[in-house]
Formats: structure tokens, C-alpha cells, sequence
């Protein structure tokens, strides 16, 4: 059975991307998603949990993620606490001065790639949650295109063997 919402816990340790790591694959594999797009959510719900973790001592003691299904896409959660507007910021930078600038910090390289990497990205200021959005349709319409094309393919070669 597909669940179409899910909650992770972790602690607010680097350590614990494991969990996360195996929180993610569980949901792709329930929702049939593998190859560069699984990565791509990996990427982002792995970048989103360290942006979390704060640096500065232990403040935060757990992450929160979640995950829920929409109809146009899987969404992913997570809890941002004390960071929150520390990223949000960061997010307000436009991608491509970001990517021209001649030194970028870790933080703005993260943050731009989780832009890149998902097909939306929002914030929450009243729960504190940064909200990533993969669309799930369009993939279904490359795959439907893709069967096509090899049925097409196979009667294609069907009707060349076949005697006249």
C-alpha cells in the first residue's frame, strides 16, 4: 500500500543522514521514481536537512521531514527551525548573480542547486518548513512516450521480416 503522507524524526546530527537517506529511497520506490530523478530528490532533501542542522552548538535537537503526495508531484519537508531565515535569504538570491560571482560559499552553492534540482521551492514562515516540490507527471508522459516509441519499434521490425 502507498502511503501518501509520511513524518521522519531525526536528530540534529550530520550522523543521521542515513535515516534520511533511506526515508527518501522508501518513498521513490513506493512511487516507482529511480535513475537522475531519485537523485535529484536525494540532493535536495539531503541539502535542505544539513542547511538545518545548526552550526552554531546544539540548539536544535531534532529535524523534522515530511513527505506528502499531490496529485501534480511529491513534496518534501523540512523543518528549518532557527536557520529558517538564515536560508530563506539565501533563497531570495537570484541564481545566475549567484553562479557569475567569482567566490560562492557552500551554503549559496547548496541553496542553488536545491533551486535547480526541484521543480519548486517554497517556504513557510508561520511553521518554519522549507517545502520541495518534484512533479511526478511529466515523468509518467516520458515513460508512456518512450513504450510508445519501442512498440513502434518492434512492429516496425515485424512488418521487414514479414514475406511479402
Amino acid at each position: 500500500m502507498v502511503e501518501l503522507e509520511k513524518h521522519l524524526r531525526l536528530k540534529a546530527r550530520k550522523e543521521e543522514i542515513h535515516k534520511l537517506e533511506a526515508f527518501v529511497e522508501k518513498v521513490c520506490d513506493q512511487f516507482n521514481i529511480y535513475h537522475s530523478y531519485f537523485g535529484n530528490i536525494l540532493f535536495s532533501v539531503s541539502e535542505a536537512f544539513e542547511f538545518a542542522i545548526s552550526e552554531k552548538g546544539d540548539r536544535l535537537k531534532y529535524i523534522d521531514v515530511y513527505f506528502e503526495s499531490r496529485p501534480h508531484g511529491l513534496v518534501f519537508k523540512v523543518s528549518l527551525s532557527d536557520r529558517f531565515l538564515e536560508i530563506a535569504a539565501l533563497f531570495q538570491d537570484d541564481v545566475d548573480k549567484a553562479l557569475e560571482a567569482e567566490e560562492i560559499s557552500d551554503s549559496e552553492r547548496s541553496m542553488v542547486m536545491i533551486r535547480m534540482l526541484s521543480d519548486e521551492v517554497n517556504f513557510d514562515a508561520k511553521t518554519e518548513l522549507m517545502e520541495m516540490v518534484f512533479y511526478i507527471t511529466s515523468i509518467n508522459q516520458h515513460l508512456t512516450r518512450e513504450r510508445i516509441r519501442l512498440l513502434d519499434e518492434y512492429f516496425e521490425k515485424i512488418n521487414i521480416k514479414k514475406p511479402a
